[in-house]
């Protein structure tokens, strides 16, 4: 259950209580120039704004940003993958969310659901690829299969104009 949730130009933080309100968990971004500072973080008690925001610091993930296909994964980059992911989507003309909803029948995406992550995406900040060759393309699959997507990625390749 999501206990608290607040995005700012620069702060996304998402708190959810876990056990019955004994455990809580936070998701952190911190947006700098250039990169994103990213934790997850469990507490035993309700955690401030500014104890959540120190121990991100001190947890001392920082992912580069824009994130570019292929840029290693760190447990921050899942949105700027499907933000990829749909580039690579429009471009060889398919629809994302059809080719996501086939590979994952037991998790559906809505169309609302879909723009809120590739507008997260962009506030964390995502190439949008210009230049587009086989090797971008292997990139934006390999970052696909970093998620653990790996139905996804080889749906998507199977679909792929010859």
């Amino acid at each position: 259950m999501t206990f608290h949730e607040e995005q700012t130009e620069t702060l996304y933080l998402s708190v959810v209580s876990l056990n019955n309100k004994k455990d809580y968990v936070a998701e952190v971004f911190i947006n700098d120039e250039g990169f994103v500072w990213y934790a997850v973080l469990r507490y035993q008690r309700i955690p401030t704004r500014s104890i959540i925001v120190r121990d991100t610091y001190a947890f001392r993930c920082k992912s580069p940003r824009p994130y570019q296909p292929g840029q290693a994964c760190d447990g921050s980059i899942t949105s700027c993958v499907y933000h990829l992911y749909n580039q690579l989507c429009q471009l060889i003309g398919v629809d994302p969310i059809a080719v996501y909803n086939e590979a994952y029948s037991d998790h559906v995406f809505t169309q609302d659901q879909f723009n809120s992550i590739l507008e997260f995406a962009e506030w964390q900040g995502v190439e949008t690829v210009i230049e587009w060759d086989q090797h971008t393309i292997d990139l934006i699959l390999g970052s696909i299969h970093e998620e653990n997507m790996h139905k996804l990625a080889n749906l998507l390749d199977e679909k792929m104009p010859v």
